[in-house]
């Protein structure tokens, strides 16, 4: 009998929050103040917003599924973290940031810096409950 080695996953594999729907997705850009057009960059969407400025309609793609179930563990981060979402807005000179906002990381790196996002939120959070 073959066994299988173990999969390998990487960090971008590992999240346990669950993928936003469509409408979820929304309601988290709108609570984020995110643009309409940035948020379709955020998870790779490859069309673009009509001409009328309706939002498009779509199915999540897997990755897109993935990329929003790190979008939700980041929403649940923010606060442990000490943080708004207008955090999310500003420009940090801290790693891995260099100078952009966490958004622009994420939108740059894609799922891979949505990883490094909720890092930075988890080692924030760890940070502030040591603290107490």
């Amino acid at each position: 009998m073959e066994t299988q080695a173990p999969r390998e996953t990487s960090d971008t594999d590992r999240t346990s929050g669950r993928s936003l729907s469509a409408k979820q997705f929304w309601e988290l850009m709108e609570r984020w103040r995110v643009p309409d057009s940035m948020a379709l960059d955020l998870i790779g969407f490859a069309g673009k917003m009509g001409k009328s400025g309706k939002r498009p309609r779509f199915r999540f793609s897997p990755l897109q599924r993935r990329a929003t179930s790190w979008l939700s563990e980041i929403a649940a981060a923010l606060a442990p973290a000490g943080e708004d979402p207008g955090w999310l807005h500003r420009e940090s000179r801290a790693a891995p940031f260099k100078g952009k906002t966490p958004l622009a990381l994420m939108v740059a790196a894609g799922v891979s810096g949505m990883a490094e996002v909720l890092r930075f939120l988890t080692r924030a959070a760890l940070r502030r409950a040591l603290r107490r």
